[in-house]
């Protein structure tokens, strides 16, 4: 009888078997593996049958999408589609395995609602239809709370006799997967404004005191007809009907007559209520007087000493054809008679003039003084940072008394202006302003004190000014764009701009790649500016704060090219990804019960999540926490729900706390970069005992580089603390080191022929060498023996007539004839029959993207970026087909990090080195 230590390379078990026959008259065999499809997204079933060998076996997983440690059961549960690769160890620790495929070709549901807007805002004539693809049918579709109105769950996929408002779609299939959207029907509200005529005439004579009412109308969601209602100066009201009128830039037109008898002095107005086909009404009024009074509107004549201009009626469309205007001087005389001219020039200062007008239905007189001219003179100045758009500068806003243009020269100030972003605008000196407007608005001025003097382009007269520009009188806006990620298509980019003074005009615009989706413009007296762009699918959106200047501004030449400034943002919206939670979960054991805790990938859905137990020996309700307690052992349904309800559902056996399977990058071999890696937790607490004793606690081991005082042993102690309850597990793995053989090896080389591989050696002396064995390795730590060969001398050839799919790796172990054993190097080879696993580039220089080549799976995998204490930084979504995935590593720090993929063929990765 034997007792046989068992220390597997990396199999993370050390045990002592029991005491059995060893070795059995018959090795163990894999007679079937029964499996059954995959219905749902983890729902397969795997029966092995084995004989032979010693019993009793252990089954395990150990290459798949799912790995499962080693148990006295023959059956494996809650398996998703893949190919898998079971082991059967019998109890001489003889290891036999053995390839099986899970079918199915489940995907979570996919939802997509349209929709049709009711008529009005309290219409009730909306309406929702969902599609679905993917899931398993039957399928029920539901409008669930928060929404107007709630309905269902039902076989039908419409919705109707539905309000305005927010709803929120759900679907369900029969594996209990559930897929949300919100979706809202917005009844645009309609709006109707009567335009006031602001100062200006809007009648139009017919005839004495009949006249023309020329209304305007600015409307939103045109919703005709519209009624329109005037009260007309003799108290009766007025309505018209406008079924379909013509819409013209937002607004649309009538027009009224009315009788209308005005009294010199009175302000008369015209209420107006309009109302559309939803009821909506708005009321304002037209001032019917406005322009009926001559009033003396004075301006500083043109010609050098003429003084003052003045006109008198601005309207003569308020009268007949012919109109006659009459100057009287102070002291009685007719100074002047004109047809159709109100405008008087030329004559002296004075008091008590008249003028005198007189049409086909009447005559008025109006006195007034004639003003004396003053000199030419700089009347206001003021620092206007809303004039310029220019971020860091000021523009001056400038009176004088004289109502015609001027010629600014600004004289000395400043030698320059650094600019926010660091640009330097030189300042020429002199320099010129020309035809600036009284009132008007000259640019560009940083910080400083300048000397300027304004001359009035008619008769030569200047006059001049000292102005001081503080640090803050200039332009400061600060334009904002941030994601606010949601659900699927309903992201959201918040924009923002603040201001440090009021009134600073500019434009915000939000684009795709291929279209443009906002477009604002703001003047508004408010010092910030805040709106979003929502329902936003993934994609990348560009946004842009366009600084404007809408007052006309005059330059001084030298700065007549400087552009306006323009901010401009990059947002990238990552494609929204299923809530998913690690298959492994955090397990403390308390007497007869379990304590379990999912571990969510944070990087999917969208958060706050819940969970709950759909199956097993006991069932739960919603709750927040991922922390499961007092649970007996047996296989649950675990199902999480992220904040658009959108779910994931995965079957876990609960029984035994067990250390993780050790993921592995890197070579093993003396001399080369290795890093162990076991699931991150908040749960867990990990400490790795090293073959000399000392201690390392986290979830990953590094060595870098592998030297010969690694080789030995490793224990790695878990503790798991749940809700109160902490036990803890331990498991071992040997690291052997790749020793050179001990005969002289000339070469051990291989290469693909006709789908095998031929390995051939030759050695220059073996004659102390027993045999050599062949062993192979899908994942380059755990070798299995392919072919035992007798040292005979010469050349050496074996062929792998079963290559298995992937990665595959060989080495050489020659065995001498007094028990001595060595290692050669190890050789890899890619299965053509699929796609490698690696990064490009594996060095990044600066920010950047990276390309991930991978096999295709035939399932939703994950590709994560991990870092070397365990933590995943990114996490990918890839479907099923797909063998090339970008990543953005550009908000990575400098460092080593690990690239892995849990494929059809097991756990892949590659190291990844970022400058």
């Amino acid at each position: 009888m034997y007792r046989i230590l068992l220390c597997v390379l990396f199999a993370l078990s050390c045990a002592l078997t029991s005491e059995a026959q060893c070795p059995a008259a018959t090795p163990p065999v894999i007679n079937s593996v029964t499996a059954t499809q995959s219905r749902c997204q983890a729902s397969g079933t795997a029966t092995v049958s084995a004989s032979g060998g010693s019993t009793p076996y252990t089954y395990s997983i150990i290459a798949g999408p799912v790995l499962a440690p080693s148990q006295s059961s023959n059956i494996f549960n809650s398996l998703s589609p893949g190919t898998y690769t079971v082991q059967v160890t019998d109890n001489c620790n003889t290891t036999v395995t053995k390839s099986f495929t899970v079918t199915g070709t489940y995907a979570v549901p996919s939802l997509t609602v349209t929709s049709v807007n009711p008529s009005c805002p309290s219409s009730s004539d909306g309406s929702i239809t969902m599609s679905v693809t993917n899931g398993r049918a039957p399928v029920t579709y539901a409008l669930i709370s928060p929404s107007p109105v709630t309905a269902g769950p039902q076989a039908g996929n419409v919705f109707t006799g539905l309000t305005a408002g927010t709803y929120t779609a759900q679907v369900k299939d029969s594996c209990g997967n559930i897929q949300t959207q919100n979706v809202t029907l917005a009844a645009a509200p309609s709006s109707m404004l009567v335009v006031g005529n602001n100062g200006v005439s809007i009648l139009q004579y017919i005839s004495c005191d009949s006249f023309a009412v020329y209304l305007t109308f600015n409307y939103t969601n045109y919703k005709p007809p519209y009624t329109i209602t005037a009260t007309l100066p003799n108290g009766s009201t007025l309505t018209q009907v406008l079924t379909a009128p013509v819409v013209n830039n937002g607004s649309f037109y009538d027009t009224i007559r009315i009788r209308y008898n005005h009294i010199t002095g009175n302000t008369d107005l015209l209420p107006i209520t309009i109302t559309n086909q939803c009821g909506v009404s708005s009321s304002g009024y037209i001032t019917l007087s406005t322009g009926m009074d001559m009033t003396p509107d004075s301006t500083v004549a043109s010609v050098c000493g003429r003084g003052y201009t003045y006109t008198f009626d601005e309207f003569p469309n308020l009268h007949c054809s012919t109109v006659t205007y009459t100057l009287i001087s102070p002291s009685g005389a007719v100074l002047a008679t004109q047809t159709n001219n109100s405008t008087f020039v030329g004559y002296p200062p004075g008091s008590g003039y008249k003028v005198i007008r007189q049409d086909c239905c009447g005559k008025d007189t109006l006195q007034f003084n004639w003003g004396e001219t003053p000199p030419f003179q700089i009347t206001y100045t003021l620092s206007l940072s809303y004039g310029t758009c220019i971020e860091g500068t000021s523009s001056l806003y400038i009176t004088f008394n004289y109502n015609d243009i001027a010629d600014a020269v600004l004289v000395s100030g400043p030698p320059s202006v650094t600019l926010p972003d660091g640009t330097v605008k030189t300042y020429t000196y002199p320099d010129t302003a020309y035809d600036v407007y009284n009132g008007g608005f000259i640019g560009y001025f940083g910080p400083g004190t300048y000397e300027m003097y304004v001359i009035d382009t008619s008769c030569g007269q200047k006059d001049s000014v000292t102005l001081t520009f503080g640090p803050g009188d200039v332009r400061n806006t600060v334009f904002g764009a941030t994601l606010e990620k949601g659900c699927n298509n309903a992201n959201k980019i918040l924009l923002s701009v603040n201001n440090n003074n009021w009134w600073m005009p500019g434009t915000v615009t939000v684009n795709s790649t291929s279209a443009q989706l906002y477009n604002q413009y703001d003047e508004s007296s408010a010092t910030s500016y805040s709106d979003s762009v929502q329902n936003l699918p993934a994609g990348t959106y560009y946004a842009s704060y366009q600084y404007s200047n809408i007052y006309g501004a005059s330059y001084f030449r030298g700065q007549s090219t400087w552009p306006c400034t323009v901010d401009n943002d990059t947002i990238v919206i990552p494609p929204y990804t299923n809530p998913l939670f690690n298959s492994t979960p955090a397990l403390a054991i308390c007497g007869a019960t379990r304590e379990v805790a999912l571990i969510p990938d944070t990087t999917t859905g969208v958060p706050p999540y819940q969970y709950q137990i759909t199956a097993g020996p006991t069932t739960t309700g919603l709750q927040s926490s991922p922390v499961f307690t007092g649970l007996a052992a047996g296989t649950y349904t675990f199902q999480m729900i992220d904040a658009c309800d959108n779910s994931y559902s995965h079957s876990i056996s609960i029984s035994t706390l067990a250390v993780p399977s050790v993921v592995t990058t890197g070579s093993t071999c003396v001399g080369s970069d290795v890093l162990f890696t076991l699931p991150y937790s908040p749960f867990f607490t990990y400490t790795w005992q090293y073959p000399n004793g000392t201690t390392s606690n986290g979830n990953t081991l590094a060595l870098d580089p592998i030297t010969t005082s690694d080789i030995g042993t490793y224990t790695v102690s878990l503790t798991s603390t749940i809700a109160g309850c902490t036990n803890t597990s331990s498991s071992s793995f040997s690291l052997n080191s790749c020793l050179a053989l001990a005969e002289t090896l000339l070469q051990f080389s291989g290469q693909w022929e006709n789908g095998n591989i031929q390995l051939n050696w030759q050695t220059t002396d073996d004659i102390n060498t027993s045999y050599y064995i062949v062993e192979r390795s899908t994942d380059g730590i755990r070798f299995t023996p392919l072919q035992q060969v007798e040292a005979v001398g010469g050349n050496y050839a074996v062929t792998d007539a079963h290559v298995p799919p992937g990665m595959v790796y060989y080495r050489l172990e020659s065995v001498d004839k007094n028990g001595t054993y060595g290692y050669s190097n190890v050789l890899s080879f890619h299965n053509g029959n699929t796609q490698p696993f690696y990064v490009y580039p594996s060095l990044v220089t600066g920010n950047a993207y990276v390309t991930v080549t991978s096999p295709a799976t035939g399932h939703i995998s994950y590709i994560r970026v991990v870092s070397v204490d365990g933590k995943i930084l990114k996490t990918i979504p890839v479907a099923a087909g797909v063998t090339q995935t970008s990543i953005d590593v550009s908000g990575l720090a400098a460092g080593v990090y690990f690239v892995v993929m849990n494929g059809d063929e097991g756990m892949l990765g590659a190291k990844m080195l970022k400058e």
